[in-house]
C-alpha cells in the first residue's frame, strides 16, 4: 500500500500528461487536472500547467487498458473516472447537470454554490471565478437545481456532496444559504452532505449549519502568519483566535473528526509550522487536511511548482502521529474532502 500510496504522492508533485482524458478547468477545487483509479486510491492528478509538461509521468491507451509510463516504461495500471451519467441530464429549464455539480474522486460530488468571493483580493491559489467567466458553470446554484443533481447522483452511486461557496460579505459568510442547499438535497434522497464556510461573526452560525449537514471544513490553508498575509489576504483579516472560536464550535456541533481544515503546502511556509498546525488541530479534534498546493492557470502562483513529493512525504508522516493520537480518521468522516481523498495522499496514511 505505502508503494502506491508514494506513487500517488509523485503524480500529484510532477503531474501527469494525460492528452485525451477529461480535464476540469477552473474552479475553488481539483481544477486543471483529472481523477484516476489505481488499485484502491483515487487519485486526482494535475494535466495542466509548465510543471506538467516537465513531468516524466504520462498516460498511454493501449486496446482497453490505460498504463500510466514513468520516462516510458510501465508503472501501473490505472482506471480514468471517466463522465457520470448524470452529466448527460439537464434541469426543466433547460441548465446541464454539469454545470450544477462535478463528481470528485470515487463517489462524491461537489460544487460552489456560489462562484464568486467578496474578499477584494483573492487567495493567490484560487481560481473560483475562473469557470464562471467561462460559462462552465453558474453564478449561484439554487437549492431545486441542486436537489435535482443529488437525486440522480444517488441513483447512479454517489454517497456524499460538498458545498462550498465564495466568501460572502454577511455575517454568516454564506451559510444560510448552503444550509438552505443542503436541506434540499436531503429532502431529495440520502446523500451524506458536507459544507464549507469561513468562520461567521458568530459562533453560533455554525449551529444553523449543523442542522441538514454531516460534516464541514473551515480551512485555514496555512498557520504562517506572514505566508497568510501574503497569500490569503482576506482571510487573514480573521484572526487564529476567531478560527479557533470556529472550530471549537463546529466540533461542540458535529462532534469530532467529522471537522476538517486544509492545510496547503507549497506556500512558502515551513514545515514546522504545518506540523504545528495539524498537532493544533488534532488536539481540538479537527482533522488537518493536508495537501499540496496545485498551481493553477489565471493564479498569482500558476507559475509556481508544487511542492516535491519527498517533502509531502515527511510531511504526511510528521502530521499523522497527531491525527493517529486523537484518534481521528478520514474514512469516519461521512462526507467531505477527507471521505473522497483524491488530491491528497494524507487520508490514505492516517486511514
Amino acid at each position: 500500500m505505502m508503494e502506491l500510496i508514494g506513487l500517488k504522492t509523485r503524480m500529484q508533485s510532477y503531474g501527469v500528461k494525460a492528452a485525451g482524458l477529461s480535464s476540469r478547468d477552473g474552479g475553488a477545487g481539483p481544477a486543471d487536472g483529472t481523477t484516476l483509479f489505481i488499485g484502491d486510491l483515487a487519485v486526482n492528478v494535475p494535466t495542466r500547467g509548465g510543471f506538467v509538461d516537465r513531468s516524466p509521468y504520462s498516460i498511454e491507451e493501449r486496446g482497453e487498458e490505460f498504463l500510466l509510463l514513468e520516462d516510458g516504461a510501465e508503472v501501473a495500471r490505472v482506471e480514468p473516472a471517466g463522465e457520470p451519467g448524470f452529466y448527460e441530464l439537464e434541469t426543466p429549464g433547460g441548465v446541464s447537470f454539469r454545470k450544477v455539480a462535478l463528481r470528485h474522486g470515487r463517489d462524491a460530488i461537489g460544487t460552489t454554490v456560489m462562484q464568486a468571493c467578496s474578499h477584494t483580493v483573492p487567495c493567490a491559489f484560487c481560481a473560483i471565478e475562473a469557470s464562471n467567466v467561462s460559462g462552465a458553470t453558474l453564478p449561484e446554484k439554487t437549492p431545486e437545481e441542486l436537489a435535482l443533481v443529488s437525486r440522480s447522483a444517488w441513483e447512479e452511486g454517489y454517497r456524499h456532496f460538498v458545498l462550498t461557496t465564495g466568501t460572502t460579505a454577511e455575517p454568516d459568510r454564506g451559510i444560510a444559504r448552503l444550509s438552505g442547499c443542503a436541506a434540499a438535497v436531503k429532502s431529495n434522497c440520502d446523500m451524506k452532505v458536507h459544507l464549507q464556510f469561513e468562520p461567521p461573526d458568530s459562533p453560533e452560525w455554525i449551529e444553523e449549519a449543523g442542522r441538514n449537514t454531516d460534516s464541514c471544513a473551515i480551512n485555514i490553508e496555512t498557520f504562517d502568519p506572514d505566508v497568510r498575509a501574503s497569500m490569503t489576504p482576506g482571510k487573514a483579516g480573521t484572526s487564529l483566535d476567531e478560527y479557533l472560536s470556529a472550530w471549537k464550535k463546529a466540533v461542540d456541533v458535529f462532534g469530532a473528526g467529522n471537522v476538517t481544515c486544509f492545510i496547503l503546502a507549497g506556500l512558502g511556509e515551513s514545515d514546522d509550522s504545518i506540523e504545528e498546525g495539524a498537532r493544533l488541530l488534532a488536539s481540538l479534534g479537527v482533522y488537518p487536511f493536508l495537501l499540496p498546493l496545485r498551481p493553477l492557470r489565471g493564479t498569482r502562483l500558476q507559475d509556481r511548482e508544487p511542492p516535491a513529493s519527498d517533502r509531502m512525504m515527511r510531511l504526511y508522516e510528521r502530521c499523522a502521529g497527531p491525527v493517529t493520537d486523537a484518534g481521528l480518521k478520514a474514512s469516519d468522516c461521512p462526507a467531505g474532502c477527507v471521505r473522497c481523498a483524491a488530491c491528497s495522499a494524507f487520508p490514505d496514511i492516517t486511514g
